[in-house]
């Protein structure tokens, strides 16, 4: 809207004031989401006020407008504003307007000071990004700490140097400063290193803690991660860090694994921002989703040619769509501008091409789409998402034995995920494989952190299994971690109601609560037998497009309705959403 006023007053525009009213009304119009209805009848109408209606058979008004419009803003951007923060430009032939942060191309120079041909600000010709893996260091000098240390480390090069794009220093190269102190810069000055990795180990009672870091040339740390187990899992643990690593600090760039190019400062900067977004894009809460898409946002504005800033904010809206925290025409705005950027940019990006088929299986529900986008994403390289997400559409089609597969596959890429405790939880309670969530009570208690998420589909799985007394613990264990999440809002009064003890969930039900999302309301009314609120929630979480409507034929809750005519309506409008 700032960028509007600026046009406004430029001298560009002046006394174009038809022009001006026709700008603001498209752009409001793609701004609240209904860019899709732009069309040239609908200006007509609109903007020129045309009695009778706009026919465009007899009348070019809005086609000649919007060429002149079209043209105004081409001179603009050349002449009064190409240093202006925000592009809206207008493609020929359709009247929907783009925005896009207006950055300027860097000029790259060789230490001569000639000009350097790269493929984009952030980047430079050469081939690949050169790591080095430094020893790690065991701080309680304890002898099984030290080699587990050191097989950490060769597990590191292992797994990193099958990274395409990344360039791993020897271990020759390495240890001969494993006992004695180095600079990080003056290690990559004489090795000509684009980053170093180091780390350390330390026992903690029966708990194993690892921390790893990575510095740039110039000796500062551009991001960090930390990885906790019990003792007795030492080589598992190492092969699992590793996994970890190799699947979050890989380059997602078809040059950078072309070994074409390799990474500026200004790279390692947007990848380290990369990292810390997908840590906590991993976490899949409200505040950690929003924090993330401000991480991928900044990386979009001050490396607008790395496709990964661009995905990520894809990723980000299907996500917080998930949860209900942004509606379907928002997401889909959004997610889809982002994705379709990524891949402009990098036709050959696998985090692009799962970005889209995220958005074909949750915003657009077109099942072969979605499916077809993640095959090819996982053509191209592997990734975590991708294959974990594949798995939870096949367990929307119920193919649950290729899901397992998919999910083994993911677990591989990255061991350590909460999205992919969800993902599991989710898809083997829908599936029905109540045995696999089933557990000691105790264990979750006492054992490593949960997702809330996969504690409540734990919960619900003891409960249909026949099991509720283990189910009852954890209804307290849930509330204090579902606390701002509209998706859970009732998650513990629900698990009450399914025990026998339906106070608490009565007494929500019945109050006003624009906190929760349909979905959940539904699921609610559905433990209490309220079966008329559970269908009219139903109803709006259709009409709302709750992603969660997908598991309608096949969530235990709804059992109860099934040979019901209204219920089997529903099934077939959720049917008709996906054709559409």
């Amino acid at each position: 809207m700032a960028q509007l006023d600026r046009l406004q007053s430029s001298a560009a525009f002046a006394g174009s004031e038809r022009l001006i009213v026709l700008l603001r009304f498209i752009v409001a119009e793609a701004l609240n989401g209904a860019g899709g209805s732009l069309k040239e009848t609908v200006i007509g109408n609109a903007v020129y006020g045309r009695e009778p209606a706009y026919d465009p058979r007899i009348d070019s008004t809005v086609r000649v407008e919007m060429r002149r419009l079209r043209r105004k803003l081409k001179d603009y951007y050349t002449a009064d504003g190409p240093a202006d923060p925000v592009l809206i430009t207008l493609t020929t032939g359709h009247y929907v307007p783009s925005f896009a942060w207006n950055m300027p191309k860097l000029t790259a120079t060789h230490a001569d000071g000639n000009a350097l041909d790269v493929s984009g600000p952030i980047f430079e010709k050469g081939s690949g990004a050169a790591l080095a893996i430094m020893p790690f260091r065991a701080l309680s000098r304890d002898p099984e700490d030290e080699t587990f240390a050191e097989g950490l480390t060769d597990e590191l090069m292992f797994a990193l140097g099958r990274a395409k794009g990344l360039r791993i220093a020897s271990r020759a190269a390495v240890y001969q400063y494993r006992d004695k102190p180095y600079s990080p810069v003056e290690l990559a000055s004489a090795f000509g290193f684009d980053a170093i990795l180091q780390g350390a180990v330390r026992r903690e009672g029966e708990m194993i803690r690892v921390t790893v870091e990575v510095c740039d040339p110039r000796g500062f740390v551009v991001l960090s991660d930390r990885f906790d187990a019990p003792g007795t899992e030492r080589m598992q643990l190492q092969e699992r860090i590793a996994a970890t690593m190799l699947n979050r600090i890989r380059l997602d760039s078809s040059h950078m694994s072309a070994l074409q190019i390799r990474p500026g400062p200004a790279a390692l900067e947007a990848n380290a921002k990369i990292y810390t977004a997908r840590q906590l894009l991993d976490r899949q809460t409200p505040s950690a989703l929003h924090e993330a898409l401000q991480f991928f946002a900044d990386v979009s504005r001050t490396a607008p040619d790395y496709a990964r800033g661009h995905s990520g904010i894809a990723d980000c809206h299907c996500d917080l769509f998930r949860l209900g925290l942004i509606d379907h025409a928002a997401a889909s705005v959004a997610a889809k501008r982002a994705a379709r950027r990524a891949l402009e940019i990098d036709p050959r990006s696998v985090e692009a091409h799962t970005a889209s088929a995220t958005i074909a299986a949750w915003l657009d529900r077109n099942g072969p789409e979605a499916e077809a986008w993640f095959e090819k994403a996982l053509r191209l390289g592997e990734n975590a998402r991708a294959a974990r997400l594949h798995a939870v559409l096949l367990t929307i089609f119920e193919r649950h034995d290729e899901a397992e597969r998919r999910f083994r596959e993911a677990r591989a890429i990255e061991p350590f995920s909460s999205q992919q405790d969800i993902a599991e939880s989710l898809s083997h309670y829908q599936a029905r494989r109540h045995h696999l969530l089933i557990g000691d009570a105790a264990a979750v208690r006492n054992g490593p952190r949960q997702p809330v998420e996969a504690l409540f589909y734990r919960a619900l799985a003891e409960i249909f299994a026949g099991q509720p007394e283990l189910a009852r613990p954890l209804a307290i264990l849930i509330e204090a971690e579902a606390r701002g999440r509209r998706d859970l809002v009732f998650a513990r009064a629900e698990i009450e109601a399914w025990l026998g003890e339906p106070e608490r969930g009565q007494a929500l039900l019945t109050s006003p609560n624009g906190e929760a999302t349909a979905f959940a309301r539904a699921t609610l009314a559905a433990a209490l037998r309220d079966n008329e609120r559970c269908l009219e929630a139903i109803e709006v979480a259709l009409a709302r497009r709750e992603l969660s409507t997908v598991w309608l034929r096949t969530d235990s809750r709804f059992d109860h309705l099934r040979g019901s005519d209204r219920f089997q309506r529903l099934l077939d409008q959720l049917s008709a959403q996906a054709a559409a």
